[in-house]
C-alpha cells in the first residue's frame, strides 16, 4: 500500500470501518524470513425482532409519492423470515441506492419499538445464548443473492470482529481497521499478537456486528468497546511469528444477540487434519498493490494440511530446504486462489464440530504466508488448540466463565 493512499484513507471520516495497513506486516514483509503477510483476501432461521432504532428518513424525491426509504426489514412488503433474498451489487433501479433499504408506503412501514431497559449485568455476564460456535448458515433476516466473491452471509459467523486503531485527524477521530479477531467471551477477544506490536490498548476499539463496512443498515446496528488490557503471549517471537496470539479485555460486554456471539474453543491438543474449514475475514483479495480490501466480510473453505505436508510444501518456497514448521502452527488451503491475506491477521479459522450441527471450533487465527493463493502453497495460521490452558488460566485468573467458549 502507498503511503499517500494509507494517508487517504486515514483521513477518511468512518461512519463504519476503514481499511488500513495490517498491523505491523509492512514491516515483516520486508525482514521476516517467511513474509509477504497473512496470506488471501478471504478473501437463521428465526425471525429477527426490529433492530432498536428508529427508522432512517430516506430521499422522498427518489420514491413514490407517500413512500420513503426504508430497511427492507421495517416494510410489512418485504420478508423477514431469511427467506428473503437481497442482491448486494449495486442496484440501477433502485431509487434508496443502499441495497438494504427499499421505498415503502408510510402505512407500510413498521415502527420500531422503543429499545428495553438495561439489566445491570453481573460480574461476569452470561450469555444471551450459552451454545457457542453457532453458525448461521443462511444468514440473519435475509439472504444474498449475486455473490461475486464469495461473500459472507449476513450474521454467519456472528464471533467475527474487527480490531480498529483510533487515529485523530483533521481534528476528529477516526476508525482504521487493523486486524480481524473472534469473540470467545462478552468481554474478551481472541487475536493474533503480531496485531497488537507496539500498539497500546487505548489506541484499540473492538467492533462486533460489522458485516457491510460501508453501510449502516444492517438488521442488528454494529457495536463497538474500548480495550483496556491486552496480553501477547510471553513466547510471542515476532522474526518468526511463533505463538502468535493475543487476548484484548474490554471495558465492557457486547449485548450478544444473533448477530454477536462467541466462537467455541477446542480442547488443548486437538486435530482437524484434512478437515475443510472455512475462514473470514474483510482483508486483500490478493496480494500486493493491486490488492484492496474488502467492503463486505468474505468467506472461504479450506482444508486443513497435515503439518508434515505443509512443511514440505513450504520447502519448496523461498524458504528453503531446511525450513521448519514451529510447533504452535497449523496449516490450511494450498488451493489456488484460495486463501487468507493482507489485513485477515488475528481472523478466525474456524471447524464443524463433529456431531454437532452447524456448529463449530476456532481451530486457527491467520497468521502468515508466502503470497496469496498460491497454488500448493497453504496457508500458516497460529493454532488455537496448542493454547487452550492458555487462554483458559487468563480467563480464570480474572474469574471469567470459559463456559463462553465451550460447547
Amino acid at each position: 500500500m502507498s503511503r499517500a493512499f494509507a494517508l487517504y484513507l486515514l483521513l477518511l471520516v468512518l461512519t463504519t470501518t476503514t481499511t488500513a495497513d495490517d498491523g505491523d506486516l509492512d514491516d515483516l514483509i520486508n525482514s521476516l524470513f517467511t513474509k509477504e503477510p497473512p496470506n488471501t483476501g478471504v478473501n437463521a432461521g428465526t425471525t429477527p425482532p426490529p433492530a432498536p432504532i428508529a427508522p432512517p428518513v430516506g430521499s422522498q424525491a427518489a420514491c413514490q409519492p407517500g413512500q420513503r426509504c426504508i430497511q427492507k426489514y421495517l416494510c410489512t412488503n418485504a420478508s423477514t423470515s431469511g427467506e428473503g433474498l437481497i442482491d448486494i451489487r449495486f442496484d440501477d433501479d433502485n431509487p434508496c441506492v443502499d441495497y438494504l433499504l427499499q421505498c415503502c408506503y408510510e402505512e407500510d412501514i413498521i415502527q420500531a419499538p422503543p429499545p428495553p431497559p438495561t439489566p445491570k449485568p453481573p460480574i461476569d455476564p452470561v450469555l444471551v445464548n450459552p451454545v457457542c460456535g453457532k453458525r448461521n448458515t443462511d444468514g440473519i433476516g435475509f439472504r444474498i443473492v449475486g455473490q461475486k466473491d464469495s461473500e459472507a452471509e449476513y450474521g454467519e459467523f456472528p464471533w467475527m470482529l474487527a480490531v480498529l486503531r483510533q487515529e485523530s485527524a483533521l481534528d476528529q477521530v477516526v476508525n482504521v481497521y487493523l486486524c480481524g479477531g473472534s469473540l470467545i467471551h462478552p468481554k474478551v477477544v481472541l487475536t493474533a499478537a503480531h496485531c497488537l506490536h507496539n500498539r497500546s490498548p487505548s489506541q484499540l476499539k473492538v467492533r462486533a456486528g460489522e458485516w457491510d463496512t460501508q453501510t449502516t443498515n444492517e438488521i442488528y446496528p454494529h457495536q463497538d468497546r474500548s480495550v483496556v488490557e491486552m496480553i501477547s503471549h510471553p513466547d510471542y517471537y515476532k522474526g518468526g511469528l511463533y505463538n502468535d496470539i493475543a487476548l484484548l479485555f474490554l471495558d465492557s460486554p457486547f449485548t450478544l444477540n444473533e448477530a454477536i456471539q462467541t466462537a467455541c474453543l477446542p480442547p488443548q491438543n486437538t486435530k482437524f487434519d484434512l478437515q475443510r474449514c472455512y475462514a473470514s475475514g474483510w482483508g486483500k483479495d490478493v496480494f500486493g498493490k493491486s490488492g484492496t480490501y474488502q467492503v463486505i466480510l468474505k468467506k472461504i473453505d479450506l482444508p486443513i494440511v497435515p503439518s508434515g505436508q505443509c512443511q514440505a510444501s513450504l520447502r519448496t518456497t523461498r524458504l528453503g530446504s531446511k525450513f521448519l514448521l514451529h510447533e504452535s502452527f497449523i496449516c490450511a488451503g494450498g488451493e489456488q486462489g484460495k486463501d487468507t491475506c493482507k489485513g485477515d491477521g488475528g481472523s478466525p479459522l474456524v471447524c464443524a464440530i463433529q456431531g454437532s450441527h452447524e456448529h463449530y471450533y476456532q481451530a486457527g487465527l491467520v497468521a502468515w504466508g508466502i503470497g496469496c493463493g498460491e497454488n500448493q502453497i497453504p496457508g500458516v495460521y497460529a493454532d488455537v488448540a496448542h493454547f487452550r490452558n492458555w487462554i483458559d488460566q487468563h480467563m480464570q485468573t480474572r474469574q471469567l466463565d470459559i463456559s463462553s467458549y465451550t460447547p
